[in-house]
């Protein structure tokens, strides 16, 4: 049914719970077990599906720590007069063997020459064209030195299959010499919008009509994930164009997502075509924004049918398909953070639904604070972005007041970026 308006927030006892939609969902979309292997370039993101042990040193020689001289530790004397023998540079080594009286300029990363077991800092001598002079005395063998394995040592484990590959752990891989790694497919997710009124962001409106922004709104989001995206454009409302693109979707995608027209209406063409063809649920959820909701499975795919207003869409996206993505693509789908901060002005809502209220998070010489940010309306998606937060109102709230502390959800825990 469509979504209660302003003021229709009664409680009804057979809406569902944000947790219980919530463990429903990930009860249903368990990870992915086919297999890939991708190139490092691509695998930021990705969920390793093996295990992988470290096949090389690294570093895989002692090199120097700092730029200076390389020098034999009975040598290390305070006063000592060296020659300066060589060269020793980052891919470029001295190849002699240091002998004693005999100092290597040596430079950060190089390789320490054979002979030698510490390295003096450039600031601790004075140098002249063919000698240097010690200042510091008594350093101790190793001195500046990282051995090889000093970071990684061949043969220990780095990660654990079902690791997500971040960053760091791409470099460590790349350190490794490895350019492939095995991972678990991406999930497919195919999105359209449905509706005569909707007309692409390119062309001028005509009467009636509106822009499609929910479907860019989803791009945008999916975009944070390990998915491959499958744009449908915008579905006539037709049964037939709706079948047809539901059909389509449910051979190939793991995920079909669409925004409004899952009700009751003479044009609600996607409802009959799940009833007809579809295992398909059609619930209530006690939360506000995003009241209605559909969940269920069309063809291989699992459907998501959102509310249709911009703001509800991107809410259910967040507190509901973003752990199911998280959790087909091999990832733990944790529960989001949330923090405590003190309210600046009042909040008002009707007991019924749990609400999530848009709200600017900052901090003052207090600690965290938190303000309403624009309107409140599901269909006014400016003030998402002039917010960073929800503040979080239990179902069973009447609002809270002005230096009460609340439950916020920062954006950055819902909304990652790219």
């Amino acid at each position: 049914m469509p979504e209660a308006a302003p003021g229709c927030d009664e409680f009804d006892p057979n809406a569902k719970t944000l947790e219980q939609a919530r463990t429903a969902i990930l009860e249903a979309c368990q990870r992915l077990e086919e297999l890939e292997t991708v190139a490092l370039e691509q695998a930021l993101g990705r969920t390793l599906a093996e295990p992988l042990a470290a096949r090389i040193d690294v570093p895989p020689a002692a090199v120097s720590a700092m730029d200076g001289y390389a020098l034999r530790a009975t040598d290390a004397a305070k006063g000592a007069r060296l020659a300066l023998v060589g060269t020793s540079a980052a891919g470029h080594p001295w190849d002699g063997e240091l002998q004693p009286g005999q100092c290597v300029r040596i430079l950060t990363g190089a390789v320490i020459p054979d002979g030698a077991e510490l390295v003096v800092m450039q600031e601790q001598v004075e140098r002249d064209d063919a000698t240097i002079l010690l200042h510091n005395g008594d350093l101790a063998t190793g001195h500046n030195i990282r051995g090889p394995g000093g970071d990684t040592a061949a043969g220990t484990p780095l990660y654990a299959a079902g690791t997500t590959l971040g960053a760091a752990e791409i470099g460590v891989l790349a350190s490794q010499g490895i350019a492939r790694v095995k991972v678990l497919r991406r999930p497919r997710v195919a999105f359209f919008s449905t509706g005569d009124e909707l007309v692409p962001v390119d062309q001028p409106l005509g009467p009636g009509q509106i822009h499609d922004s929910n479907r860019h709104t989803l791009r945008a989001l999916l975009a944070a994930y390990p998915v491959e995206v499958q744009d449908y454009g915008v579905i006539r409302d037709t049964e037939d164009a709706v079948r047809e693109a539901l059909t389509r979707a449910g051979a190939t995608a793991d995920v079909i997502i669409t925004t409004g027209g899952v009700s009751v209406g003479d044009a609600d063409h996607v409802t009959r075509v799940l009833q007809a063809s579809g295992q398909v649920g059609f619930w209530k959820l006690a939360i506000k924004p995003g009241r209605p909701l559909a969940f269920g499975h069309f063809g291989q795919a699992h459907f998501f049918g959102l509310p249709g207003n911009p703001v509800a869409v991107m809410t259910t996206f967040a507190l509901l398909v973003r752990p199911a993505l998280q959790q087909l693509a091999g990832r733990a789908a944790t529960a989001p953070q949330t923090l405590n901060a003190r309210l600046l002005e009042d909040l008002h809502k009707t007991p019924g639904r749990k609400d999530f209220q848009r709200a600017v998070l900052e901090t003052d010489e207090r600690g965290w604070v938190v303000r309403a940010a624009g309107g409140q309306g599901s269909h006014q998606l400016r003030a998402m972005s002039e917010a960073n937060a929800y503040v979080v109102l239990p179902r069973e709230s009447a609002g809270a007041r002005a230096g009460d502390w609340v439950e916020v959800l920062p954006f950055r825990e819902i909304f990652p970026t790219p």
